[in-house]
């Protein structure tokens, strides 16, 4: 109690004198606007020049200097307008703004004496934004409508070089062929730049979005045209990010505004002459505007509330049998009031955002995001008995929160509410372990629950039970699993994350940007993985159904229906965590220097602190429980630019990042043994340096180079160990490491002559200690030996190349052809990528052998190529564009590792392989069996649309 007592004042002091220095810093969701206004002809600066920016109440008058700088601008395009007395008021438009970066707009004005038009003028696009000081990359809205397939903003990392989704199954196959599922099988792994999966911080208007049970990995995906623009930071990101070593991916979703806009796009791929179809079916729909309660229907009543509001709503579905169909039976489900025929992945989300501009110093904003999601899994083993496999559902609710208050031009704070609510559930026909149980005592059936009621909680003793199914068994001719066994997985998530942000910004002088912050999360979690319940009891259960008289009663283990498997972890536990930083921008014409310090901490809580919980801990591990349930890093961080010239920026950047790691790691319970939570686990470290630069060789041409360095430790692993119980326990530590460093080279054209487009080649080595947290688990359930040496990760992709080229007209554009008029409003993108393989270890019989040439080998290569053709027109106002999106155009078979991979040949099983250490070819049984469909991508498929815009 002591101890407790003692950390949550330590918590509570830490939170009390971030808030009592009143400096409160919602992670990056706003850019800035500066430069400098001048007489046209006399070159002199101008005094008190009024520079807003148009459609919002945002702005600033020039000093002495006639220097200006706006701050708190979302991020978008917009227009710029300077007025003065005496001065022809100027425009400027297509001013874009990015999040945490400065645009720089100088502005020359002709006096009044001059006879001139009204001025409008189009903001310079520098292709250098000199106070860069990491890796990012932008994505916007109109970018989403130009590319190929992008319905998501998962989708932005198919255009970076150095990022990798793995394919790879969230499975672990165990000695006697039981499965264990490790994560929700919808989570994959996203590596960037040499890092693990689940090593990215996902933010929706400034607030975290991550999975609370399994760190980095996102829960929300948004659809496209929910969002304004999507940021992908890579590089030695600023002190106001953390909980990622990896990345950051920003999104900002759109807001409404004065004009009332919306839109509905339709596509598929369910047209036979297309060729392959997956049953896909993909619509959105999508208005914003002012909000027209408050501003027509209130005031017919008397009614004035003060300021304005806008809205934007947004919703969205997309259900396809994917290209690896179970053929499962399919059932009815509901798609916004619509009874529609199921897929093998139903996806519906909702986007909403209520934005109230009280006052020009005062805005409130209110957002939703949520979406509900019902799949089920292609499982190769069971092709010919689907519907014996679980079913899994999950629904996402996300709120915000935001006011923001304009103390000043030069000083504004932000306060955010943010919950998430992800629940997850994963069954066999909607069943619990306890469905598929009867009990009999003199002649009478029991149901779980009436035999509990019966017995008395375990006083009496049945005359026999059985299990209404049977386990998962393989036919022993074909190897697959028959038909008459069942996978009884019961799986039962609820999590709720509550987080509360502030911020302070301000601008000190014309050179100083300081940003302070905090955030304070708070985690209800409550997490149930009962695999194989219907078919097997537990210790417990053993002995409340089977026992003699004279046994004593085993442990119970925590969570429901305690009577039912082997391999069940169940915890529910209410961490707390937080984190606090400050920040200085520093900005001159000839150097820019990011400065800060970040400090995060979490509270494990009590659930690691009964006396129950550690004495099981300690009778499973053999080890002391005395963990330090309050754990707490600085991480410091630094970047500088050098603008060499208007065309040339050099920067480097160097920082301290720290993650937690999954929360399952630290909390799965000890009460089964097996794979062991650990809560002496530490957080997760990379040291990141990068250097880079930047060149604006034409007027629409520049090149960029980065080099990056990554020193990564206290990765996660697992343990060996006997304890005194002598039950083997895999027991999650800090004790993994690795390395990666790579170089990253870019081309990029921006749009003028009718076309723009981009190349970029990624050279990088990752190297690990272990490829995942459970390597070493597997390691030892096969004999293989430990490493003794770093070797190549299994997503070491050592080159890779990125090649997009857009030709288009916009509306009014026409492009000549031979002096052929050409109709105005078309796109023609392609996307292109290719790839070396992933590292593979070749197949050996000898383990010693295997040890020195795990992951030495490279899988075949990999390319594809996605075309868009898009072609627009108006009709009555409305802006209609076809769509045409073909995806891998070449139809090449690319290589899926982790499937259907023969490591003996380096290449996909076919008829005709050997069998190693055999001149026998494999029989067709077994040849069927190795040759899983996913051992090769999507062939070509093509997906044609209808969008309308108004």
């Amino acid at each position: 109690m002591r101890v407790e007592k003692t950390y949550s004042i330590k918590i509570i002091l830490i939170l009390f004198l971030f808030l009592l220095s009143n400096n409160i810093l919602l992670a990056g969701e706003a850019g800035k606007i500066a430069g400098k206004v001048l007489d046209k002809k006399s070159r002199e600066p101008l005094l008190g020049v009024n520079v807003i920016v148009k459609g919002t109440t945002l702005g600033a008058a020039t000093d002495l200097g006639g220097r200006y700088f706006i701050i708190g601008v979302p991020p978008g395009t917009y227009e710029l307008q300077a007025s003065a007395v005496g001065y022809h008021t100027i425009t400027i438009s297509n001013v874009r703004i990015r999040v945490d970066l400065t645009s720089e707009i100088n502005i020359e004005m002709e006096s009044t004496v001059i006879e001139t038009p009204t001025v409008i003028v189009s903001a310079e696009q520098k292709m250098v934004q000199k106070d860069i000081t990491s890796t990012r990359k932008t994505i916007s809205r109109e970018d989403f409508t130009e590319l190929p397939g992008f319905e998501s903003t998962r989708d932005i990392f198919k255009l970076h070089g150095g990022t990798f989704i793995s394919s790879l199954p969230q499975t672990l196959q165990l000695a006697d062929g039981t499965q264990l599922q490790l994560r929700d099988e919808s989570v994959k792994d996203i590596h960037i730049r040499g890092g693990r999966g689940g090593e990215i911080l996902f933010l929706i208007d400034g607030v975290p979005v991550t999975h609370p049970i399994y760190g980095g990995h996102s829960v929300l995906e948004l659809d496209a045209n929910a969002v304004e623009q999507v940021e992908l930071l890579t590089g030695a990101f600023n002190a106001e990010y953390g909980q990622a070593q990896s990345g950051v991916v920003n999104i900002t979703t759109r807001s409404g505004g004065e004009l009332f806009k919306g839109g509905v796009e339709y596509k598929t791929d369910n047209f036979k002459f297309l060729g392959t179809s997956y049953n896909t079916d993909y619509s959105t729909l999508y208005l914003s505007g002012p909000e027209p309660i408050s501003r027509y229907i209130f005031p017919l009543l008397g009614i004035n509330p003060p300021g304005k509001l806008y809205y934007f709503l947004s919703l969205n579905g997309n259900l396809t049998n994917t290209p690896y169909d179970n053929h499962r039976v399919r059932h009815k489900i509901n798609l916004f009031g619509l009874n529609i025929t199921e897929r093998q992945n139903n996806l519906r989300s909702i986007t909403g955002k209520l934005s109230w501009d009280v006052s020009p110093q005062l805005r409130m904003v209110f957002g939703y995001n949520g979406s509900k999601s019902d799949w089920t899994d292609f499982d190769w083993l069971w092709f010919f008995y689907p519907n014996n496999l679980p079913a899994y559902k999950r629904s996402n609710n996300n709120f915000n929160f935001t006011l923001k208050h304009v103390l000043s031009s030069s000083t504004y704070y932000s306060l955010s509410f943010g919950y998430l609510g992800v629940d997850f559930y994963g069954s066999l026909y909607g069943k619990n372990p306890s469905d598929f149980w009867k009990f009999y005592k003199d002649g009478i059936e029991y149901d779980y629950s009436s035999w509990k009621t019966f017995s008395n909680n375990y006083n009496v003793l049945p005359d026999s039970f059985r299990t209404t199914v049977k386990p998962p068994q393989l036919d022993p001719l074909t190897q697959f699993f028959d038909g008459q066994g069942y996978n009884t997985i019961w799986r039962n998530d609820k999590t709720s994350t509550m987080t509360f942000k502030g911020d302070f910004t301000s601008q000190i002088g014309n050179d100083h940007l300081v940003k302070t912050g905090f955030e304070v999360q708070y985690n209800d979690i409550s997490y149930i993985d009962i695999q194989h319940g219907g078919v097997q009891l537990s210790n417990f259960g053993d002995w409340a159904f089977n026992r003699d008289t004279t046994t004593p009663a085993p442990t119970m283990p925590p969570g429901p229906f305690p009577e039912f498997s082997q391999n069940r972890w169940v915890f529910h536990v209410f961490p707390l965590s937080g984190s606090a930083f400050i920040q200085d921008k520093f900005e001159k014409e000839f150097l820019i220097l990011n400065l800060g310090m970040r400090f995060d901490w979490v509270w494990l809580g009590k659930t690691v602190d009964s006396e129950s919980w550690k004495k099981q801990w300690e009778e499973a591990t053999g080890l002391e429980s005395n963990w330090n349930k309050f754990k707490y890093k600085f991480s410091p961080r630094f970047g500088v630019s050098f603008p060499i010239t208007e065309r040339t920026v050099l920067f480097f950047s160097y920082g301290h990042f720290y993650q937690l790691p999954e929360l399952q790691y630290f909390y799965r319970d000890p009460y089964s043994g097996g794979i062991t939570g650990n809560p002496h686990l530490d957080y997760e470290r990379t040291i990141l340096y990068e250097f880079g630069l930047t060149h604006q060789v034409l007027n629409d041409w520049a090149i960029d180079i980065k080099s990056y360095a990554k020193d990564i430790s206290h990765q996660v692993g697992t343990t060996q160990l006997k304890a005194a119980l002598g039950i083997p326990v895999a027991l999650f530590d800090n004790k993994s490491y690795g390395r990666a460093r790579g170089l990253e080279f870019e081309l990029e054209k921006r749009y003028s002559n009718f076309y723009s487009g981009k190349v970029t080649y990624t050279i990088q080595w990752a190297d690990v200690y272990s490829s995942s947290a459970f390597e070493d688990y597997i390691k030892s359930l096969t004999d293989f030996p430990y490493p003794i040496r770093e070797r190549r990760a299994g997503w070491d992709i050592r080159h890779q190349v990125i090649f997009q080229l857009s030709l288009m007209a916009m509306e009014n554009q026409h492009f000549n052809l031979f002096g052929l008029k050409l109709p105005d409003d078309w796109n023609i993108t392609v996307l292109s990528s290719f790839s070396t393989g992933q590292a593979y270890t070749p197949f050996t019989l000898d383990l010693a052998q295997a040890q020195k040439l795990e992951n030495t080998a490279t899988s075949p290569s990999i390319s594809t190529t996605d075309l868009r053709l898009s072609k627009g027109f108006r009709l009555f106002g409305v802006r209609l564009a076809l769509e045409v999106d073909i995806f891998n155009l070449f139809d090449q078979n690319n290589i899926q590792i982790g499937y259907g991979f023969n490591s003996a040949t380096g290449k996909p099983f076919k008829y005709g392989d050997i069998q190693p250490g055999t001149n026998q070819f494999y029989d067709w049984y077994t040849m069927f069996r190795l040759m899983d469909p996913r051992q090769f991508s999507t062939g070509r498929y093509i997906k044609v649309g209808l969008r309308i815009d108004w």
